[in-house]
């Protein structure tokens, strides 16, 4: 028996569901892990703390794509603190950045809203904040999914 396309539209198995890029371009919905965070943060300044395999940055970049909002991730053992920003910025500043190191927090890493390729470009204030954190590295996610490591110096 042959199984024709009519029985299986690749729209059935390819929503972008999930996907930053196809939130971006095509409006896809965000995945249901992906909602649920987001509802956690309605507005700006909003935290959560969630366990470690519940988001990554590509939920981060999705959440950009959708909102046009920044959001910030900080990893501690098996948690992860997301925090929303808004169109130019989270709201981290040194003294609090400091407080989180304090804590045991590192920096996982955080989004620019756009796809310029300028927009992973860290600013001046990304990295006097990751100059807090005892590591090297992070990374700047945009709103397609894409991400560019940057470090403090």
């Amino acid at each position: 028996m042959f199984i024709s396309a009519i029985d299986f539209p690749i729209e059935q198995k390819h929503t972008g569901k999930g996907n930053p890029n196809a939130i971006l371009i095509f409006d896809a919905e965000l995945n249901s892990r992906q909602s649920s965070l987001l509802k956690s943060l309605p507005e700006y300044d909003s935290r959560v703390i969630v366990p470690k395999e519940s988001v990554n940055m590509a939920d981060l970049s999705a959440l950009t794509a959708k909102t046009g909002d920044e959001f910030a991730m900080f990893t501690k053992g098996n948690e992860r603190l997301i925090v929303r920003g808004n169109y130019r910025g989270v709201n981290i500043s040194v003294k609090d950045a400091q407080k989180l190191n304090n804590e045991g927090y590192k920096w996982s890493g955080h989004t620019h809203p756009g796809t310029e390729i300028n927009t992973t470009i860290p600013s001046l204030g990304d990295k006097e904040i990751l100059k807090c954190f005892n590591q090297e590295q992070s990374v700047i996610y945009d709103s397609k999914g894409t991400y560019r490591t940057f470090e403090k110096e």
